[in-house]
């Protein structure tokens, strides 16, 4: 029997995370918004994780999961899994990340209520896997605000994006760029496309410490990703000092790692969150971590 077509596809790429898969799959399951379906497309994983998600999928027609044992990179995976979705909006996520319940049910009303935009992000709340809530990040606003400064960044956290398909199928991940694939396709496709930002705090990030060599290793792909585009679009200057800035924080990282100040850095990073955003978090970690086999967890 066909399922029928869903009102939006999660595109998930794993690799390794059995530790963190079935609390992540728990806040799926639990979405107020029940007509999705997920595509996972595992990266190679040496764990435990694809029996995880194939006992998740044996109990959920909606959750397809896709294997063939090898090692290809983020880019990759998202572009398998953006070919495979049958929606026409596709959202992302991470396999030790955590859906508020209503994440999916807002950003696709979202989408529905404004039809020149091809992508949405969220704010997040970063956590640590104790499950101590570190704070949360918010950024507010349409595509000139999260455009105004594409030289520093674009400010849509790549976790929480939702967007148009067609969008995803335009502008393809960038197997060069991994580390920091959600920035080149943001900046690529920026001046054709519409962007924004809602406020709510819609995914659970998370986040235990600086990882060096990734942090390092992205700032240089980063670096070099925001030279070539300056030179193309006749911002050279603009772009080299840029490129310079995001080389001196993974500068910084290397220097909270060695001097032991990686909580103090990281907590510089978020807002420090309200009663009622820790009660909040609260609640659907205990929710998300009742169990550690596949259930159907009702909204």
């Amino acid at each position: 029997m066909t399922l029928p077509v869903p009102a939006v596809s999660v595109v998930m790429p794993v690799r390794n995370v059995e530790r963190s898969i079935d609390a992540t799959m728990r806040s799926l399951v639990g979405q107020t918004l029940r007509e999705w379906e997920l595509v996972v497309v595992d990266d190679g994983s040496t764990d435990a994780t694809v029996a995880r998600l194939r006992a998740w999928a044996a109990a959920d027609r909606r959750i397809v999961v896709h294997v063939d044992g090898r090692n290809q990179g983020i880019s990759a995976r998202l572009n398998q899994g953006v070919a495979r979705c049958r929606a026409e909006l596709v959202a992302r996520m991470d396999g030790d990340d955590i859906c508020y319940p209503q994440r999916l049910e807002k950003q696709v009303a979202y989408l529905r209520a404004h039809p020149d935009v091809d992508l949405v992000g969220a704010g997040e709340m970063v956590f640590s896997s104790d499950g101590t809530p570190r704070g949360p990040r918010t950024v507010e606003g349409g595509h000139e605000l999260v455009t105004a400064d594409v030289l520093h960044g674009i400010p849509l956290s790549h976790p929480t994006w939702l967007g148009r398909r067609r969008w995803f199928v335009e502008h393809p991940y960038d197997g060069r760029r991994n580390g920091c694939e959600d920035q080149d396709v943001l900046l690529r496709a920026h001046r054709t496309s519409r962007y924004a930002n809602m406020p709510d705090v819609l995914l659970a990030y998370r986040e235990d410490g600086i990882k060096l060599r990734r942090s390092v290793r992205t700032r240089f792909v980063q670096g070099g990703m925001l030279v070539r585009w300056g030179l193309r679009n006749g911002r050279f200057a603009a772009s080299l000092l840029a490129a310079a800035e995001h080389l001196a924080r993974g500068a910084r990282d290397a220097l909270a790692v060695a001097t032991h100040q990686e909580r103090r850095v990281l907590a510089r990073r978020v807002r420090t969150p309200t009663a009622a955003e820790r009660s909040v978090f609260a609640e659907l970690w205990n929710r998300v971590n009742l169990r550690d086999s596949p259930e159907r967890v009702g909204p």
